[in-house]
């Protein structure tokens, strides 16, 4: 049996006792997943020997060396034949039952994410000068300015989608920050892969991380971690990210990424007769991707009436189409809560149509023209299991929640403007976080420009809402800036120095 450590610390650390947890691969065979046992004193050990590295290496790096580490390290997983990469792709599937194909090109397609020209735009974006992380430059003001990152940041990393850890790591890294990380046992590799990756292009770099898996809520080891952190970054649920919330002392940076819901807005024109199999095609991969459990996935679509097809039909086209996503990327296995909270959803759906009158529909790709032509509530599900579902509403008042149970479950509205959204989304303001759009460019920033102003922070085409590029403003915030203090040195004060100079007259 092969044994794997889903753990990282400096390699002057060392853990006295261990734990294992065996994983069954789709091949039949076993790997055994190796951790550390940990008490709180072994986390303030952790944390002080990564704060030890970060003052002998990464705090004396420039910004330029940093970037180009995690762009060698990145550049390795473009390499089918890289270990790690290898390892991810065999072990990920298995751990979070998500598909191997979709792991894989998911994963490929994120990590480009950070090469080094996509560093460049990602510090560049929100630094006017990316050197004051390295030293005093001068300022609009005429002064000069130096920006510090946290010594040590302590990140709770979740699971729900592969390699968000990654972007945690990188956004840490280039304010000059250890990292204490904890990793959740549902998905304890890629954190840790990364970091091997960045030890093989500089080690001395990689020992200011710590990567190690505990069981969320153990109250004794996060507070040790929290109080021993100059900044806390935390994803998770929005139960997780508020637990810890009250336990950050004031002042000290707390960034937190809970739940969120995205929404796509469907205008007439992408439903031309040339283009709608496309959008529809777009929808689907949206809903399929992670199986919506991204903060970026959507739960509700708006279809806008007036195009080649109506938006029953639409509804129609994406059960189709994800069926198709269903036999190209099987869905992960859901918790019996899930499973149950989707029936719920469909019976009510289907309650609700049979009290207006209607026949609900059950079966992908089964229904008739005239079925569709009639516009009330409807819902089309797989035909086995809870795979997919998709609920079908002719107007904004008939949808009784913009939010899904996730899992590949979907609702379409129908709108006679996608303007007519924006009533029904804004008592989910503080939820809402990204937007795609399939819009003719006129309409694009008038849309947006009203979108805007409900608390998203992303607006992205449609197909690709799983897809953030760097240098997004995740949650409305700034990735660097948020964690660093500037220090400033103040007009003239150089000046009045050089008045000290013996050999200035």
């Amino acid at each position: 049996m092969s044994v794997i450590d889903v753990f990282h610390a400096p390699r002057d650390f060392t853990f006295s006792d261990f734990d294992t947890r065996d994983v069954s691969l789709s091949d039949g065979d076993t790997v055994m997943l190796r951790f550390p046992r940990l008490d709180a004193s072994t986390v303030r050990a952790l944390a002080d020997s990564v704060r030890r590295h970060r003052e002998e290496t990464l705090a004396r790096y420039s910004t330029d060396r940093i970037v180009n580490a995690i762009a060698q390290a990145v550049e390795l997983w473009t390499d089918p034949s890289y270990s790690e990469r290898r390892l991810a792709e065999h072990l990920i599937p298995a751990i979070t039952g998500y598909d191997a194909s979709m792991v894989r090109i998911e994963l490929k397609r994120y990590m480009r994410m950070f090469r080094r020209r996509e560093l460049l735009r990602f510090v560049d974006d929100e630094l006017d000068c990316p050197q004051m992380l390295d030293e005093y430059r001068p300022n609009r003001s005429g002064g000069y300015t130096r920006l510090y990152g946290p010594e040590l940041s302590f990140h709770v990393f979740s699971s729900n989608v592969p390699g968000i850890p990654v972007w945690s790591m990188t956004m840490s890294l280039l304010t000059k920050s250890s990292i204490l990380g904890k990793s959740s046992f549902d998905e304890p590799l890629m954190p840790v892969l990364f970091a091997r990756s960045l030890a093989s292009v500089d080690s001395d770099m990689a020992d200011a991380l710590a990567i190690v898996p505990w069981h969320g809520g153990t109250a004794d080891l996060e507070d040790a971690a929290i109080g021993e952190a100059d900044a806390v970054i935390a994803y998770g649920s929005s139960h997780t990210t508020e637990a810890i919330r009250p336990r950050v002392r004031a002042g000290k940076p707390f960034l937190s990424y809970g739940a969120k819901i995205g929404f796509a807005l469907i205008g007439h024109e992408a439903l031309r007769a040339d283009l709608y199999a496309d959008t529809v095609h777009r929808m689907a991969i949206d809903v399929a991707t992670y199986d919506q459990q991204s903060c970026l996935a959507p739960q509700t679509m708006f279809v806008e009436r007036g195009g080649a097809v109506p938006p029953a039909h639409v509804a129609e086209l994406l059960a189709c189409e994800l069926e198709s996503q269903q036999r190209k990327y099987p869905r992960s296995t859901p918790s019996e809560e899930e499973s149950l909270a989707i029936q719920r959803l469909r019976s009510a759906v289907q309650m609700k149509a049979l009290m207006l009158g209607a026949g609900p529909l059950a079966g992908a790709c089964e229904s008739d023209d005239d079925s569709m032509a009639s516009d009330d509530p409807f819902v089309i599900q797989s035909r086995s299991d809870t795979d997919w579902t998709v609920l079908y509403y002719p107007s904004v008042g008939m949808a009784d929640s913009l939010s899904t149970p996730l899992n590949r479950t979907i609702n379409v509205v129908a709108v006679d403007h996608v303007e007519d959204a924006l009533p029904v989304l804004r008592p989910y303001t503080q939820w809402l976080q990204t937007c795609g759009v399939a819009l003719e460019p006129d309409r694009l920033f008038a849309v947006a420009q009203r979108v805007g102003a409900m608390s998203i922070d992303r607006i992205c085409p449609l197909g690709e809402m799983n897809r953030a590029k760097s240098g997004w403003h995740h949650d409305g915030g700034f990735n660097l800036l948020d964690l660093v203090h500037a220090v400033d040195i103040e007009r003239n004060t150089d000046v009045y120095c050089d008045g000290f100079d013996m050999d200035v007259e």
